[in-house]
C-alpha cells in the first residue's frame, strides 16, 4: 500500500496550477500518489492536468462533467485514494519540498496522533510574502481553538485515511464552505491532533479564493461548527456566561458598553473554567482569549 495520497480539487486553477504541481514533483520522498479531480474547469486547467498525469505516473485524474464544488470533489478523490495518509493541497498553493516527508514522519513516530497541520507562509496573487505563521500547537491547544477556528489553513492538513472504527474519512457534504473546520473537528475525536512549528506550505490569498468570495457563508458555517464544539467543551452555566463573548465572534452583536462588559465577563468565566487543565498553556490561552475578544469587539462587532 502506498504511504501517502495527495488529494486536490481544481476548478479554473490557472495561473497558479503549474507552480503547485511542480512543488509536488520536488518532494523528497517518492512513496505517494496524487489524486486530482478537475471540477469542470473552463480555463485550460484540464489540459494542464492531463499533460501532468501523462508525464507523472503517480498522478491520477478524474474529470467532473459538471461542477460539483470543493466538498463533493474532495470526497470523490478520497474514494479513490489508497495511501495510509492523506495530504491536502489546493491548486493555488505551493508545497515545501520536504512537506510530505516531515508530516508523514510525525504520524509514523506518534501513533496517538491522528492528524497534523503545519505552519505556513501566506502569499498574495503575485507570490509576495504577506506574513508567516509557524507557532506549533499541541493537542490541548488545538481542542480549545476548535471552539472558534480551525487550527491551520486547509492545504496544510495531513491525516490518517482510515479512522479507528475502520471507516474511511470523508468530508461532510452539508458544508459547501468551512468543510475543513468541520473535518478537523471530527478528526480530533479519533485521536490527538497538532500543528507542527515548521512552514511547509505557501498559502495563497487572492480575490478569487473561496475565503474571499464566500466570506459571509463561511462565517455562518464556522459559527455553527464552533457552537457544537463549545457545547462539547463547556457546561451550560459557563456557556451562558460566555454568550456575549461568543456572539461577538459570531458576528451577532454590535459593540456598545453594555455588550462589551458582558463579553469581558464571559472571557473571564471561560478562563476560570480552563484553569483546571490549562497548566503550561495558561499564558497562551490568555493571549488567545484577548485576541478573540479584541477581534470580536473591534472588527466583528464593528467597534471601529
Amino acid at each position: 500500500m502506498l504511504k501517502i495520497s495527495v488529494v486536490m480539487s481544481v476548478h479554473n486553477g490557472l495561473p497558479y496550477l503549474h507552480e503547485c504541481l511542480a512543488s509536488l514533483e520536488r518532494q523528497t520522498i517518492d512513496d505517494f500518489e496524487i489524486v486530482i479531480v478537475d471540477d469542470a474547469s473552463t480555463d485550460g486547467s484540464s489540459d494542464v492536468l492531463r499533460q501532468f498525469c501523462e508525464k507523472d505516473p503517480r498522478a491520477r485524474l478524474i474529470e467532473n462533467k459538471e461542477k460539483k464544488g470543493l466538498t463533493k470533489s474532495l470526497n470523490i478523490a478520497l474514494g479513490i485514494a489508497s495511501g495510509n495518509y492523506i495530504a491536502r493541497i489546493d491548486a493555488d498553493d505551493v508545497c515545501n519540498s520536504k512537506r510530505l516527508e516531515k508530516q508523514s514522519r510525525v504520524l509514523d513516530e506518534n501513533p496517538q496522533i491522528f492528524a497534523c497541520a503545519s505552519g505556513y507562509r501566506m502569499i498574495d496573487g503575485k507570490g509576495k510574502k504577506l506574513r508567516t505563521a509557524q507557532r506549533g500547537l499541541e493537542d490541548w491547544q488545538v481542542r480549545w481553538l476548535l471552539c472558534f477556528n480551525p487550527p491551520a489553513p486547509h492545504p496544510t492538513y495531513f491525516f490518517r485515511r482510515v479512522g479507528p472504527d475502520g471507516q474511511e474519512i470523508r468530508y461532510n457534504e452539508d458544508f459547501v464552505t468551512a468543510q475543513d473546520y468541520e473535518l478537523w473537528s471530527r478528526l480530533s475525536t479519533f485521536g490527538e491532533t497538532c500543528v507542527i512549528p515548521e512552514v511547509l506550505i505557501d498559502y495563497r490569498r487572492h480575490n478569487s479564493a473561496i475565503t474571499t468570495t464566500k466570506r459571509e457563508e463561511q462565517a455562518i458555517n464556522c459559527a455553527k461548527i464552533g457552537h457544537v464544539n463549545l457545547k462539547g467543551r463547556y457546561p451550560d452555566d459557563v456557556l451562558n456566561d460566555m454568550s456575549a463573548f461568543v456572539d461577538f465572534f459570531a458576528y451577532k452583536l454590535k459593540a456598545n458598553p453594555q455588550n462589551i462588559a458582558a463579553a469581558v465577563r464571559g472571557a473571564d468565566a471561560m478562563l476560570q473554567f480552563e484553569k483546571k487543565t490549562a497548566n503550561r498553556n495558561s499564558a497562551w490561552l490568555k493571549r488567545m482569549t484577548a485576541g478573540i475578544l479584541a477581534e470580536g469587539v473591534l472588527s466583528r462587532g464593528r467597534g471601529i
